[in-house]
């Protein structure tokens, strides 16, 4: 009894020594659980991101930075594949195939040109305005919408990858129709496009002013018996609108136009066994593969 009185006064005489000593053990006692329950909290989130994911088609090289690429819209973009891979998957009848081309930005965010069909794949709604529809036009992410603090009826401007190249691609300014519902999901960070809007940015495609009609005498060379030739000055259209879409065009088969990677939602699992093993010879310049695979390995490396 002697004992527990002495330590009593000792621990009321020292009291901030004895609330530093509390807080040390406490923290040695529960820092371990909270660090596995946050460690579990992150891999349920990464992992429910790939598992909705069955198949990524891309070129060979790191999984890795494919399947970052292509769920998570981070890496380093993957070397590019030609469109008619993602058609090839479609022909073989055991999965859809959905374009994706990643590799431009906007403001800080990911540019992602896709098809409507990825929006209905990942179950993504407006919470304002309405889905894509023409050359040009995006719908932006919850957080990018927040963050830039735009809503439809704004435009966004891509990125130049140089902006130092004077000869390069000239940025695009897109118009925002509308702004997605919050899904805690990387496309909440997106900036949504069609993918020929995407190949636009990459100078692909793009619109001229009708040089028969120009009121700039400088864009024109010459002009004879119903012929015209344009000079370098004619100006190329940096946005899309009602007034110039119809000259919108690309050179070159579309077919050939790069993606950095497909998604390949198979019918069942005989139909994705069938699509794997046709990618599986090493001749074969393309690799498929399981998302899940590759974020678990990389989670076992992680935590």
């Amino acid at each position: 009894m002697h004992s527990l009185y002495m330590a009593w006064q000792y621990l009321r005489f020292h009291k901030i020594k004895t609330i530093v000593l509390i807080a040390a053990l406490t923290l040695i006692l529960y820092l371990p659980l909270a660090v596995h329950i946050l460690v579990r909290a992150s891999e349920v989130q990464m992992l429910a991101r790939s598992q909705a994911t069955p198949l990524i088609l891309g070129q060979k090289g790191s999984a890795l930075d494919l399947v970052m690429n292509t769920l998570y819209f981070a890496s380093k973009p993957p070397e590019t594949m030609p469109m008619s891979e993602a058609d090839r998957v479609d022909e073989t009848g055991f999965a859809d195939a959905i374009p994706i081309y990643n590799r431009y930005i906007a403001r800080g965010f990911p540019i992602v040109g896709t098809t409507l069909d990825y929006m209905s794949f990942r179950q993504l709604e407006v919470a304002s305005g309405r889905m894509i529809a023409v050359l040009g036009e995006c719908v932006l992410g919850a957080t990018v919408a927040t963050q830039l603090g735009l809503n439809p009826g704004d435009t966004i401007i891509s990125t130049p990858e140089n902006p130092f190249d004077l000869a390069g691609v000239y940025p695009l300014k897109m118009q925002v129709v509308g702004v997605l519902k919050p899904r805690h999901t990387p496309d909440d960070r997106a900036v949504l496009v069609d993918v020929k809007t995407a190949w636009v940015i990459a100078g692909l495609g793009h619109g001229h002013e009708n040089v028969a009609t120009t009121s700039d005498p400088q864009n024109v060379l010459s002009q004879q018996a119903g012929d015209v030739v344009a000079s370098a000055k004619l100006m190329q259209y940096t946005e899309i609108t009602p007034a110039n879409i119809d000259s919108f065009h690309f050179h070159g088969d579309t077919s050939a136009f790069p993606l950095t990677s497909v998604l390949a939602v198979p019918h069942d699992d005989k139909s994705a066994t069938l699509l794997m093993g046709r990618y599986l010879p090493a001749t074969n310049p393309l690799q498929m593969v399981v998302p899940v695979d590759v974020v678990a390995a990389l989670l076992r490396n992680i935590f």
